[in-house]
């Protein structure tokens, strides 16, 4: 009996073992077809039959994407963004959530409520009233449309930090506070050095909300001097005579960063999302 329980768990075992295989393969081959044709150099980008292992080494899509297509100006701007982004939802949604997770007001709930609410809007529905408002604060062409809106709070982050922060035990408030301390110094000295989890995973999320965000530089930035990483790749695809091995060099360094940073930050990322981790 028991030995077929064993034999069991082990069979089980495998099988998870092969679908979770599998499903990374699917996943991965997009990202692991465009490494091999950047590094295939222009001429194995149309071998057939396709190579399927890279059998020539060589950097010249690479050069051609960032002396032709101007990709470094891109990746400048792009880091641009990233700066402000980051730091404001950051900043905003960690005083927020903060704030929801402590302080008590009349109609907290339903204002919590509100701003999770929020995130179900599609983004059709606010982009045309958000375009009239930056147009008439002439934001057009500028990267404030990207980055201020960051700096108010994000829903889905502020939720994040609300939740982190209801798992912190009141106690420690309690103490401060007959201490003398005021709220603010209790969110600076005694909150804030325990959101380390739900601070990289909200840096991570907002990473790759911005590095990959298309549609609203497609809209706001009109000179190709502002242009953001995804828009300059974009504008790299022509009808006619379009560069393939430069356009794959240029999307395998777009992916390389994301795939990166999520490499190296999983184990943030997944407890920053567990909320369980200071239960008091």
């Amino acid at each position: 009996m028991i030995y077929n329980f064993t034999i069991k768990k082990s069979l089980n075992k495998i099988i998870l073992y092969f679908m979770l295989i599998l499903t990374s393969m699917v996943f991965l081959l997009p990202v692991y077809w465009i490494f091999v044709k950047a590094i295939n150099g222009p001429v194995g980008i149309f071998a057939y039959p396709p190579d399927i292992w890279p059998k020539r080494f060589s950097i010249e899509n690479f050069k051609t994407a960032f002396s032709t297509y101007h990709l470094m100006r891109n990746y400048a701007n792009t880091g641009k963004i990233l700066l402000f982004a980051l730091s404001g939802a950051t900043i905003s949604s960690s005083i927020v959530g903060f704030g929801f997770a402590r302080l008590r007001f009349p109609g907290r709930s339903l204002l919590f409520m509100i701003v999770i609410a929020s995130i179900l809007i599609p983004w059709d529905v606010k982009v045309i009233p958000q375009f009239m408002l930056f147009s008439k604060l002439g934001w057009i062409n500028t990267y404030l449309p990207l980055v201020v809106p960051l700096w108010f709070g994000f829903p889905f982050y502020i939720f994040i930090f609300r939740q982190f922060i209801m798992q912190i035990p009141y106690e420690l408030d309690e103490s401060a506070i007959i201490d003398g301390c005021h709220r603010w110094s209790i969110f600076t000295h005694i909150i804030l050095p325990l959101l380390k989890a739900p601070i990289i995973t909200v840096m991570v999320l907002e990473f790759v909300r911005s590095w990959n965000d298309f549609l609203d530089p497609l809209i706001y930035l009109n000179s190709s001097l502002k242009y953001t990483l995804s828009l300059g790749i974009y504008y790299m695809i022509t009808p006619y005579n379009m560069d393939w091995g430069a356009v794959m060099a240029a999307a395998a360094v777009a992916v390389l960063f994301p795939v990166l940073v999520f490499f190296f930050l999983q184990k943030y990322l997944l407890g920053g999302l567990s909320f369980d981790g200071l239960k008091g």
